[in-house]
């Protein structure tokens, strides 16, 4: 126990010396293998725009920054170079149309954005994001109490979320609307209607296709993996033909909600995309599935993001 202590703390000050004597980015630029980036906002607690802006700078300046669906062909060509790194941002939130376009527009860097047109249409936040948040407005007593009664083995907020991505959709929705009930008094603030809440129909639009490709996130963010069949397909079809009869474009890459899947949503996928990004970390070796592509987390300090780059897991 005292070791991994000791490595924690020791971390940060040997990453950051690694960074500015030039071998964590000789380490990177090393690997030789694609990478995709994973972000969800901007300006919160992921990544602040400071550090993005220089993340921007420190990308398009050390590798060959691609569109998604650039580095998919070459994927599926086998023309791939090694140096290519795609971004790709999750969910589809204001945020990206608030903060994350105008950095990418001015750094004339390309992204592809994630999105749900059903949570669109109704204005909703993905259901674990609402669901935590409503949750940590209980008191610990309360959520405790709560937690007995539905059969939760924990009781924090983050632990009760991840008990609820394990049940059938319907006892899931009962719930939220229980949560709900409890919590009433619940209005969001700027910051996380900034964070949570959809881009409208007519931000995604305005977005320079040029530069930023749209993928379908399905269409309302379930699990997929506890879904029966029939609304599995409707979250896949539906979403993918809402996105393109309202954007005007195709829409044929897809990112598994909560990275979340199984052989069945997997065979699913095939049958609608071309392509699929997955949570897991790492780089995209030259045998990897592009149905379950994994992607590099982007973090914040300097020193952890381009250690990143070189150990996606770390």
């Amino acid at each position: 126990m005292h070791s991994i202590v000791l490595r924690r703390a020791l971390a940060p000050p040997l990453q950051l010396a690694s960074l500015w004597s030039g071998h964590a980015l000789r380490r990177a630029r090393a690997v030789r293998r694609p990478r995709i980036l994973m972000y969800h906002s901007v300006g919160h607690e992921d990544v602040s725009i400071r550090q993005f802006r220089w993340q921007l700078r420190f990308l398009r300046d050390t590798f060959d920054v691609v569109p998604l669906t650039r580095l998919v062909d070459r994927l599926i060509a086998g023309t791939a170079n090694g140096e290519e790194v795609a971004l790709s941002f999750d969910d589809g939130v204001r945020n990206h149309y608030s903060v994350v376009w105008p950095l990418l527009r001015d750094a004339r860097v390309p992204a592809t954005f994630f999105v749900c047109p059903g949570l669109i249409e109704s204005g909703a936040w993905l259901w674990n994001t609402e669901l935590r948040v409503r949750l940590s407005l209980l008191g610990d007593a309360e959520r405790a109490r709560l937690a007995l009664k539905i059969g939760s083995p924990k009781h924090s907020a983050r632990a009760m979320v991840d008990w609820a991505k394990q049940l059938a959709l319907s006892e899931r929705q009962a719930f939220e609307e229980r949560v709900r009930a409890c919590t009433r008094q619940f209005e969001p603030t700027a910051a996380q209607l900034d964070r949570h809440a959809p881009m409208s129909w007519s931000q995604l639009a305005r977005l320079d296709a040029q530069l930023i490709g749209i993928g379908s996130h399905t269409a309302t963010h379930p699990i997929l993996s506890r879904l029966p069949r029939q609304a599995l397909h409707a979250e896949l079809v539906d979403s993918r033909r809402a996105l393109e009869q309202r954007l005007g474009r195709s829409v044929d890459l897809f990112c598994y909600p909560n990275g979340d899947h199984d052989h069945a949503s997997r065979q699913a996928v095939r049958e609608v995309y071309r392509a699929a990004l997955s949570t897991r970390e790492d780089v995209v070796t030259a045998d990897a599935d592009v149905y379950t592509l994994p992607r590099v987390p982007a973090g914040d300090r300097k020193s952890y993001f381009v250690r990143r780059l070189h150990r996606p897991a770390a």
